[in-house]
């Protein structure tokens, strides 16, 4: 439902999914009826947003608010029907101050976000390290170092 809602009130919320959230991840995938309340069935908190119309996972230690810029809608060979994809802007950033280093920077190693490889399979960060572009001309490179300005 989540792209029907986004499409419907024009925002989303996407919540940093983690290696601790993985159990609660799993069971919001499920394909429930619309009339579902997805965070009881997953046992979590619901947090206010600032400007979105919905609510952010408590628990996740990064929610974006994102207001819909336009939407692809693809045929897909599954029972769903559709993939879709949602182009978006994200107008507001909560970050748990307890996931932040004290550069400033989000603590990966210890949020563990997970990522999706395909199959049943999933992965979590738990390895980080920094490769800066050889050669780069200072203009492109900046902001990617995460300085906040």
């Amino acid at each position: 439902d989540t792209a029907i809602n986004a499409i419907e009130t024009g925002w989303f919320v996407w919540n940093m999914a983690t290696f601790f959230l993985r159990d609660a991840v799993n069971i919001s995938a499920m394909d429930s009826g619309c009339d579902i309340d997805e965070f009881e069935t997953a046992n979590l908190k619901k947090a206010d947003c600032i400007e979105a119309p919905v609510s952010r996972v408590c628990e996740s230690p990064v929610n974006f608010e994102c207001k819909v810029l336009s939407n692809l809608v693809f045929e897909g060979n599954s029972p769903q029907g559709t993939a879709d994809v949602i182009f978006a802007e994200v107008k507001h950033i909560h970050i748990d101050e307890n996931y932040i280093t004290s550069e400033g920077k989000i603590d990966i190693l210890k949020a563990r976000p997970l990522s999706r490889l395909g199959y049943y399979d999933y992965s979590s960060v738990t390895d980080v390290f920094e490769m800066k572009i050889p050669d780069m001309a200072g203009s492109l490179q900046n902001g990617l170092e995460g300085k906040v300005e």
